[in-house]
C-alpha cells in the first residue's frame, strides 16, 4: 500500500497534474491505517473508528464503530470486509438518517461479520434480501429506528442469527411465519412498538427461541396458538402490555419458564391456580398492577421461585398461608402497597431462605416491621423507604447483623444514624438520599468511609463552615471523594443547587461565633418583647376610647335627664309598677 500511495505522491514534471495528485493523497489520508497483531493492515473510513478488540470465540475481532451521527449514507466501500462487528449509531441530537438495502452483501460480502448493530438512524423499512449472504452473522440490532412492518424476506438467509432486537420502532403488525428463516434465533425483543395483536403461526420455525419481550404493546390480550411454536421458552416478558388477564392455557404451553413479567399491567385479582403449570418459575414480577388480595397457596406450586414483586398494587394485607412452600424464596418486595400490619405465619416458610424485603411506601409502624426482622436473621437487605421516620433506634437491626444494603430514603431524618450503622459491620450499600439531613460530623464520615456504595443526595445541606468544613476535607484526603462531590447545598440560598464539588473553604459563610449567637439570641427577646409592649399598649388604647365612649354617653343622659324630668318621673313609675307586679305573675304561674 505504501507504494502505492508513493506513485501517487510522486511529484509529475506537469504542474498541473501535481494538483490532482494532491487531491488524491488526500482522499488516501481519509482513510486511516488500523495496523491488528499479526500486521495486516485494515481500512477504515475517516468517520469512523476500528479496533482488534479481545473476542471470546476467535482470540480478537475487528470492531468498526461509526457513532458521530449526522449520516446518510453507510461508508461500507471503505469498511474492512475482514470486521467482525459494525456499529452504526448515533447520539440523540445528531440522529442518522439511513436506508439499508443489500449494502453489507454487494458487491462483496462481509463474510465474517458476526453481529451488526444500526441504532438510531431512522431506518423506515428493512427490505428484501438485504442481509443475504452473511451466515455467519448472530447479532443483528435495530433498535431506535422508525421500521413500521416487518416481513420473512427481510430476514432471508440470516440461519445462524441467534439475537434480533427490534424493539423501539413503531411496527404494528407481523405476518404468520415472519421469522420462520430463522431458525436458530434464541432472543427476539419486540418491546416498545404500536403492535396490537399476535396472529396465529406469528413464530413458526422458533422452536429454540428462549426469551421474547413484547413489554409496551397496546396488546390487551394474548392468544394461546401463538405460543405453540415456542414451548421452550424460559423469560418472557409483557410489560405494560394493558392485560387484564391471562389464558392460562399459555402457561401450560410454556411450562418451562424461569422468569415472567407481567408488571405494570391492569391485574386486579388473581385465581390461585394461575401458575400451578409453571413448576420450574424462579422469577416473577406483578409489580405496578392493581391487586388488592394475594390468596392463599397462590405460589404453592412454584416451590422453585426465589424472587417475587408485588410492589405498587393496592395489598392491603397478606394472606396467612400468601408463601406456602416457597421455601427457596430470596427476595421480596412488597414496597408502596396499602399494608399497614402482618401475619407473622405468612412468613414462617420463607424464614431461612429469604435474603431481602423491601417495606418501602406502606403504612406500616416501625415497630411492625421490627417484630418481623426479628425471625429473619439471615436477611442482607431491607428497603424502609418513603414511610415518614424522623428516627431509627439504635437496636433496630440487632437480630439482623448480617445486613448488607439499606434503603432509608425519601424520610424524614435530620440526623445521620449513626449508632444504628454501627451495629451493621457488613454494610455495604446504603441510601439515605432525600432526608433532612444538614451536616455530617467525623465520627459520621468515619462509618461511611467503610461503605462502598452511598447516596447522600438530596438533602438540606447547610453550606457553612462549620456544617461542611468536615466534609469537604474527606472529599479530597478520603474514598469518599467521589460520594460527597455529587452532594447539593440546599442553603443558605446563594449556594442553593452548587455542588460540594465546586465549593472550596474560602466561599462558605463563615461559623456563627459564641457572641453572635448570643447577640442573635438577645435580638430575638426584644423583638418578642418589642412585639408584647405593642400589643399591651394597643390593647389600653382600646381600653381608653371604650371608657371614654362611655363618659360621653353617661354626660349626654344625665343632661337629657336634667332638662326632662318629667320623662325620668314616668318611666320611673311605669318601672315601680312593673317591679310590683313581676311577683304576683310569677306566684300565678307558678300555681
Amino acid at each position: 500500500m505504501l507504494r502505492d500511495v508513493w506513485r501517487v505522491w510522486r511529484p509529475s514534471r506537469w504542474p498541473g497534474r501535481n494538483l490532482g495528485r494532491y487531491m488524491i493523497l488526500l482522499g488516501w489520508a481519509a482513510m486511516l491505517l488500523a495496523i491488528d497483531s499479526e500486521g495486516a493492515e485494515v481500512t477504515c473510513p475517516q468517520e469512523c473508528q476500528c479496533r482488534v478488540v479481545p473476542d471470546r470465540e476467535e482470540g480478537r475481532a475487528l470492531r468498526v464503530e461509526c457513532t458521530r451521527g449526522n449520516m446518510h449514507t453507510v461508508p461500507v466501500d471503505y469498511l474492512d470486509r475482514s470486521a467482525q462487528v459494525i456499529v452504526i449509531a448515533a447520539p440523540p441530537e445528531f440522529p442518522n438518517f439511513l436506508t439499508i438495502g443489500p449494502i453489507f452483501t454487494q458487491p462483496t460480502p462481509f463474510a465474517y461479520l458476526r453481529e451488526l448493530h444500526i441504532v438510531n438512524s431512522n431506518v423506515p423499512s428493512i427490505g428484501q434480501y438485504s442481509f443475504w449472504g452473511l451466515q455467519n452473522l448472530r447479532v443483528l440490532n435495530l433498535t431506535h429506528n422508525n421500521l413500521t412492518a416487518i416481513g420473512a424476506d427481510n430476514f432471508r438467509g440470516l440461519i445462524n442469527l441467534t439475537d434480533l432486537h427490534l424493539d423501539h420502532n413503531k411496527i404494528e403488525q407481523m405476518p404468520s411465519e415472519t421469522f420462520r428463516h430463522l431458525t436458530s434465533l434464541r432472543t427476539l425483543i419486540l418491546a416498545d412498538n404500536e403492535i396490537t395483536s399476535l396472529v396465529p403461526r406469528l413464530f413458526r420455525m422458533l422452536a429454540k427461541l428462549q426469551y421474547l419481550d413484547l413489554s409496551t404493546n397496546p396488546l390487551e390480550d394474548l392468544n394461546p396458538e401463538v405460543f405453540k411454536d415456542i414451548q421452550h421458552l424460559r423469560v418472557f416478558r409483557c410489560r405494560r402490555c394493558l392485560l387484564r388477564r391471562v389464558n392460562t392455557q399459555i402457561y401450560h404451553l410454556v411450562s418451562h419458564l424461569e422468569t415472567l413479567d407481567l408488571g405494570e399491567n391492569l391485574f386486579k385479582y388473581l385465581t390461585s391456580d394461575e401458575f400451578i403449570s409453571l413448576k420450574k418459575l424462579r422469577k416473577l414480577e406483578l409489580d405496578g398492577n392493581q391487586l388488592s388480595v394475594v390468596v392463599d397457596n397462590m405460589f404453592g406450586r412454584n416451590r422453585e421461585l426465589r424472587a417475587l414483586s408485588l410492589a405498587r398494587n393496592r395489598l392491603a394485607l397478606l394472606a396467612p398461608a400468601a408463601l406456602t412452600n416457597l421455601t427457596n424464596l430470596a427476595h421480596l418486595d412488597i414496597s408502596h402497597n396499602k399494608i399497614d400490619r402482618f401475619h407473622l405465619q405468612t412468613f414462617a416458610p420463607v424464614v431461612d431462605s429469604l435474603k431481602t424485603i423491601n417495606f418501602s411506601g406502606n403504612n406500616l409502624p416501625l415497630n411492625e416491621i421490627a417484630i418481623l426482622l426479628q425471625i429473619l436473621p439471615e436477611i442482607h437487605g431491607v428497603g424502609l423507604a418513603n414511610l415518614s421516620l424522623e428516627e431509627i433506634p439504635s437496636n433496630f437491626f440487632i437480630y439482623n447483623e448480617h445486613l448488607v444494603a439499606l434503603d432509608i430514603s425519601w424520610n424524614k431524618l435530620t440526623k445521620f444514624p449513626y449508632k444504628l450503622l454501627t451495629k451493621t459491620k457488613f454494610l455495604q450499600n446504603l441510601d439515605i438520599s432525600h432526608n433532612k439531613l444538614q451536616t455530617l460530623n467525623e465520627l459520621d464520615l468515619q462509618r461511611l468511609e467503610a461503605i462502598a456504595q452511598i447516596n447522600l443526595s438530596k438533602n438540606t445541606w447547610r453550606c457553612d463552615q462549620c456544617s461542611v468544613g468536615t466534609m469537604l476535607i474527606y472529599m479530597t484526603t478520603t474514598v469518599l471523594n467521589g460520594t460527597i462531590r455529587h452532594a447539593k447545598c440546599y442553603s443558605p440560598m446563594r449556594l442553593h443547587g452548587v455542588s460540594f464539588g465546586e465549593l472550596s473553604f474560602d466561599k462558605l459563610d463563615p461559623c456563627p461565633s459564641t457572641h453572635e449567637a448570643q447577640m442573635s439570641v438577645i435580638a430575638g427577646l426584644m423583638l418578642l418583647c418589642v412585639a408584647m409592649v405593642a400589643a399591651v399598649a394597643a390593647a389600653l388604647c382600646c381600653t381608653r376610647r371604650r371608657a371614654a365612649r362611655y363618659y360621653t354617653n353617661e354626660e349626654k343622659r344625665r343632661e337629657h335627664e336634667h332638662e326632662h324630668p318629667d320623662e325620668l318621673l314616668g318611666r320611673t313609675e311605669l318601672g315601680s309598677v312593673a317591679t310590683i307586679h313581676a311577683p304576683y305573675h310569677l306566684v300565678t304561674k307558678g300555681s
